[in-house]
């Protein structure tokens, strides 16, 4: 940042324009994601149109997963959507993520990498159990709210899987090689995807706790991966921009 020799307002310099871009970018997702969240909620919570459209969705995805040619898929502990299903549970999720911080820092030689993950576990139990609670929606086909009297709104299972499968991808992201890093990425998505489906097909969710999961999951990770990194001081540049002036 600099200053005109007639005292005019600072002005920012190009690399500053372009290191905001992404920030007001990030920002502005955020925000995306938490209107969403809050319309999501205010459907279930006012018995909103969206109610109606997980019924539909439901019956739709129901019809097959019941038929004898698809029962295959989730009729069993081993089937595949009963797998894909685990991979949100606490016990999968969680040492998958305690494992890839504890590689990242050793190799990095910090805490930081453990501390994100620990921030990650702490903030996806807090909201989650708390939402669960206060929302209290049944599951699908269910008049009642399970144990502890949590509902399903939002998925935890879709946002442990998404909160800890990708903070772990993001720790190790660092060593591995550019393609292999894209490649990562892309069956992370797939994994998160195929984790909601099958949360729909064994009718375990409601269509829109999984879209709630995924959105409270992204703000998660958003909010744990500051820690990764040392953040530089606020007014570091605002000094040396008033300092060159």
């Amino acid at each position: 940042m600099t200053v005109s020799s007639q005292g005019e307002a600072p002005l920012e310099s190009p690399a500053a324009i372009r290191s905001g871009r992404p920030r007001a970018a990030v920002a502005a997702g955020n925000g995306g994601l938490v209107l969403v969240l809050v319309l999501l909620t205010v459907n279930v919570l006012a018995d909103g149109p969206l109610v109606g459209a997980d019924r539909r969705i439901r019956a739709a995805v129901q019809a097959p997963a019941t038929a004898p040619a698809w029962r295959w898929l989730s009729d069993s502990w081993h089937a595949p959507a009963q797998l894909l299903v685990d991979l949100g549970s606490y016990q999968v999720a969680v040492p998958v993520l305690a494992a890839c911080a504890l590689i990242a820092a050793a190799r990095l030689r910090t805490l930081r990498p453990l501390l994100t993950a620990l921030a990650g576990v702490v903030l996806l139990l807090v909201t989650v159990t708390a939402a669960k609670i206060a929302i209290g929606r049944p599951g699908p086909g269910l008049t009642t709210l399970g144990s502890f009297g949590l509902g399903v709104f939002p998925s935890g299972h879709t946002t442990t899987a998404t909160v800890c499968l990708g903070l772990a991808v993001l720790l190790l992201l660092p060593f591995c090689p550019a393609g292999a890093g894209r490649a990562a990425v892309a069956a992370l998505a797939v994994v998160c995807l195929l984790v909601g489906v099958a949360l729909v097909w064994c009718d375990y969710h409601w269509f829109t706790d999984v879209v709630a999961g995924w959105a409270l999951a992204v703000l998660i990770i958003q909010a744990a991966l500051p820690l990764l990194t040392p953040q530089p001081p606020r007014w570091s540049i605002s000094r040396w921009g008033r300092g060159r002036g």
